[in-house]
């Protein structure tokens, strides 16, 4: 095993969590046996990072996660009985209560117990809970992955919707990983139903050809992450040109660079597909992990709306999408 495949080694949670609109101690976080999204994955949540900066710790694109976790709960049928500025004020009251300068933040909506119809929507109480993981640096690992191509199909947006980050979604990923782990790789790639790339298990995919940057969208199937969209626009203010376009294996196999992106992940270098070796990190991997890096991190002064800046006495401060 590589070190990208060592067992995961166990991370401080949180201590303190915010349920169904207060702080609770997370042993008193209570979830019923029969709360619907137990048995059926009937839920949706958002993997949001915090991360200490020079003036405070500051949250990444806060308020694009909350929204998109509003959008995912619409598709469902999850009534969230709070707005979105009492949710981004929660992630902050959350970080406070535990004293995290870093982390991983996961706010989660879910049904929660009132029988096991598969129409949960018209029966069933909907709970909000966020609670943090400690995190520094990528979830992945690092250094480079290596990558295999999945045998396990990405299911259609017409079986389930990618937009969707919802919980049951990720059985799919679960499946792919596991055989990945299993075949001695790091990670997977997920092909489409007409045999098109679609995703890792939870990243977005790039390639690089010269100073061109590529990646697919939402007709591949996939889950448009927040990263994605990150490292598309510092592409292009660094003169880089980027395609979003559908992607074939040749892409992948004929590309100078390969990378994953993700919240967890970062960006995150593909050293080999299927023994088919990547400069790891490439040049322009590296100057888009280095701009990541500045970006999260409060040093890059371009896009100071990426960040919600915590400290203690303030307000909790606000994420606003660009086009606001």
């Amino acid at each position: 095993m590589t070190a990208l495949q060592a067992a995961p080694t166990p991370h401080h949670t949180s201590d303190v969590v915010w349920f169904d609109g207060e702080l609770v101690s997370a042993r008193d976080a209570y979830v019923a046996p029969f709360t619907h999204a137990l048995h059926y994955g009937s839920g949706v949540f958002e993997g949001i990072r915090a991360y200490a900066t020079p003036r405070a710790t500051a949250i990444f694109r806060l308020r694009d996660h909350i929204r998109r976790l509003f959008a995912s709960a619409e598709t469902y049928g999850l009534r969230i009985p709070f707005g979105l500025e009492r949710l981004e004020e929660a992630v902050c009251e959350t970080l406070r209560a535990n004293g995290f300068q870093e982390g991983y933040i996961r706010p989660l909506v879910f049904f929660g117990a009132r029988g096991i119809s598969l129409a949960p929507a018209f029966n069933c109480p909907t709970h909000v809970l966020i609670a943090l993981k400690a995190l520094s640096g990528s979830l992945i690992g690092a250094g480079s992955a290596r990558v295999t191509i999945s045998p396990w199909q990405k299911t259609s947006s017409k079986a389930l919707p990618s937009g969707a980050k919802a919980c049951g979604h990720y059985t799919n990923s679960i499946l792919a990983l596991q055989d990945a782990y299993e075949r001695g790789f790091d990670e997977a790639i997920l092909l489409n139903s007409k045999g098109l790339v679609a995703e890792g298990t939870g990243e977005n995919v790039f390639v690089v050809n010269a100073r061109t940057l590529v990646t697919n969208d939402a007709s591949a199937d996939i889950l448009e992450g927040i990263t994605r969209d990150t490292i598309v626009t510092l592409a292009r203010e660094r003169g880089l040109r980027v395609e979003v376009r559908l992607l074939e294996l040749d892409d992948l196999y004929g590309a100078s660079e390969v990378f994953f992106t993700g919240t967890a992940a970062e960006v995150m270098p593909i050293g080999e597909i299927d023994g088919r070796r990547f400069p790891a990190p490439g040049p322009v991997t590296r100057m888009l992990q280095e701009a990541y890096a500045g970006a999260v991190r409060g040093e890059e002064s371009a896009h100071p709306d990426w960040l919600t800046r915590l400290s203690d006495g303030d307000a909790p401060g606000r994420a606003y999408d660009a086009n606001d």
